[in-house]
C-alpha cells in the first residue's frame, strides 16, 4: 500500500509565497467587512438609492469572487491539495468572511511558527528575509555556505533543529 501525504511539512511551504497570500487574505477580510457596512448602511438609510445599492450588490459579488480565489491560493501556499484548495474555495460563496478569517489565521499560525513576526496586515517585507531558505530566522542574513548548526556571523543565533 502506498501512503500519499496530502499536506507538506512547515519545512517544505514555500513561506515567502505563503507570507504574500497572507497579506492578500487579511486585506481581503477587510474589503469583505467594509463591504458589509457600506451594504447594510445604505440598505437601512432606506432613502430608495436603487442604483447604489446595485452598484454595491455588484461589488459584493466581485469581493466573494476575489475571496474564493484567494482562499485557494492561501490553501494552496499552505500545503493543501488541489481538491481541498477548490473545496474551500467553493465553500467561501456561502461563508466568505468566515473562511477568510480561518484561512488567514492558519497561514499567520504557519508563518509565527517559521519565526515570523506577523501583523494585522501580514509579514512586513522586512521580515521576509527571515522567511527566505536559507537565511537566518533571527536577522535575515543569507547562510548559504555556513554549515548547518554553526552560529549566524551576524547575531549568532544558532539554528534550531527539531
Amino acid at each position: 500500500m502506498i501512503y500519499h501525504r496530502a499536506m507538506k511539512t512547515i519545512f517544505e511551504i514555500d513561506l515567502v509565497r505563503l507570507a504574500k497570500w497572507h497579506r492578500i487574505c487579511s486585506f481581503t477580510v477587510l474589503i469583505v467587512l467594509l463591504t458589509w457596512i457600506v451594504f447594510i448602511t445604505v440598505t437601512m438609510s432606506g432613502r430608495g438609492f436603487v442604483g447604489l445599492e446595485a452598484l454595491i450588490t455588484i461589488f459584493y459579488v466581485a469581493t466573494v469572487l476575489f475571496s474564493c480565489i484567494t482562499i485557494g491560493m492561501t490553501q494552496r501556499a499552505m500545503g493543501k491539495s488541489v481538491l481541498v484548495c477548490i473545496l474551500w474555495g467553493l465553500s467561501a460563496f456561502l461563508l466568505s468572511f468566515l473562511i477568510l478569517l480561518s484561512t488567514a489565521s492558519s497561514a499567520g499560525m504557519i508563518l509565527k511558527l517559521a519565526g515570523a513576526k506577523v501583523g494585522t496586515l501580514g509579514v512586513s517585507k522586512d521580515n521576509l528575509d527571515l522567511l527566505r531558505p536559507h537565511h537566518c530566522r533571527g536577522c535575515g542574513y543569507s547562510r548559504e555556505g555556513i554549515g548547518m548548526l554553526d552560529p549566524c556571523p551576524e547575531c549568532t543565533r544558532v539554528p534550531q533543529v527539531i
